[in-house]
């Protein structure tokens, strides 16, 4: 059967019997008792699915030319799952790695849930005493730099929405609530009426696992949002028990996840930008509060909604048009090497006079040359013009601290 998740009504999906009895009721538990989000689950649900196929095939359990995706994930008990060795986890990975073309991420994502599905078997609900994947850690990540519009692209952007759009409105609002308050694409989707609180100037969300924080409005959302209401609440067939925020033009339902990312593509190609998506928005936000709005990790990592700092640092490397800056104002930024300060002022050529340096007669064919030479020569008769313009008494004090 497939499986799928309902956009229009987040949290809810089909049932999730497609896979082992074990897998069925550790997602279960993910949902019910560790409050897992319904994406967070039904990803997890889909990884252990694709870890059944990969073991059927190896243990020689359905033909040797049969179609990954055709394998049916159904028929393992609790005893196949406790035959699972150290060998096959890392075989599974490296399946994933050269045959499906994860990236490093998605693998460990995806390690992340047999650990996720073992613990769960072993310290649950005891239906295991080995956990085979206990010592087995996730590839080392690569350091990627969140992508992110300028304000210039940014503003460009809004007026897209404003003029190729056939509810300019709506999709005015949904792009300056992504960009002000760095919200998630669900977050947005999932907002009801009842979480506005325009007189306070403040949004509720429910981020990943349903956990709820409250967002600030500032101008630009609180105009955006009285603009796309007004509009909203005339519209003729609108059903008075519609909660959502966000509606379709037509149906006049909530709006869903692909929908929105639809919207918001066609917006990014009228106003000439590529390679962005609307995940992009979020860390468009993050990125210009923390280069403008002198808001450090802590604050934007609450914003932001993340459980831990580690996912709120891959901001961090915005501080570099501050260290640029810090270098930039370094006082000997300014320094020149001796040789082209003495060029600058060097009037001998002026004069009628030819230097040493530059007279072919006089150089020594015998010594090297090049340009190193030339800037300790340069040095040398630097230090004898300083020396030359001491007094004797600096003379003399200079002996004496040499």
């Amino acid at each position: 059967m497939s499986i799928y998740l309902d956009e229009r009504n987040p949290g809810k999906h089909a049932p999730f019997e497609d896979a082992a009895p074990d897998i069925v009721e550790y997602v279960r538990y993910l949902e019910v008792i560790a409050g897992k989000s319904a994406n967070t689950a039904f990803s997890y649900y889909c990884d252990l699915r694709s870890f059944s196929r990969f073991m059927k095939r190896r243990r020689g359990l359905v033909a040797t030319d049969a179609e990954f995706k055709e394998i049916d994930p159904k028929g393992l008990d609790t005893a196949f799952w406790g035959s699972i060795t150290k060998e096959d986890i890392y075989e599974y990975l490296y399946f994933l790695n050269r045959e499906c073309g994860n990236k490093k991420s998605s693998t460990a994502r995806r390690l992340a849930s047999l650990h996720g599905f073992y613990d769960y078997l072993v310290n649950q609900v005891n239906r295991l005493s080995e956990d085979p994947t206990a010592a087995i850690r996730p590839p080392k990540q690569d350091k990627v730099l969140p992508k992110y519009l300028t304000a210039e692209q940014s503003i460009s952007l809004l007026e897209s929405t404003q003029t190729q759009s056939d509810f300019p409105e709506r999709d005015y609002c949904m792009v300056v609530l992504f960009l002000n308050c760095g919200m998630r694409l669900a977050e947005l989707v999932g907002m009801d009426l009842g979480d506005i609180d325009l007189e306070q100037r403040q949004i509720r969300l429910f981020g990943k696992g349903h956990k709820e924080r409250m967002v600030y409005l500032n101008d630009a959302c609180v105009e955006a949002l009285q603009l796309y209401l007004r509009k909203r609440n005339t519209m003729e067939g609108l059903s008075p028990k519609e909660k959502a925020v966000f509606i379709t033009r037509m149906r006049k339902e909530r709006i869903s996840n692909r929908r929105v990312e639809q919207l918001i593509s066609g917006a990014m190609k009228a106003a000439g930008l590529k390679g962005f998506s609307t995940h992009k928005l979020r860390h468009t936000a993050a990125t210009l509060m923390y280069q403008t709005g002198n808001v450090d990790i802590l604050t934007l990592k609450q914003l932001l909604g993340h459980s831990s700092v580690g996912t709120t640092q891959i901001y961090t490397h915005l501080q570099e048009f501050q260290v640029r800056s810090a270098i930039e104002e370094n006082p000997l930024g300014k320094v020149l090497p001796i040789k082209a300060a003495k060029a600058s002022l060097d009037t001998t050529d002026a004069a009628g006079e030819t230097s040493v340096e530059n007279d072919p007669a006089g150089e020594d064919a015998s010594e090297p040359s090049g340009p190193m030479v030339a800037f300790e020569g340069a040095a040398q008769d630097g230090f004898r013009a300083d020396i030359s313009a001491m007094s004797n008494d600096e003379i003399d004090d200079s002996s004496r601290n040499t």
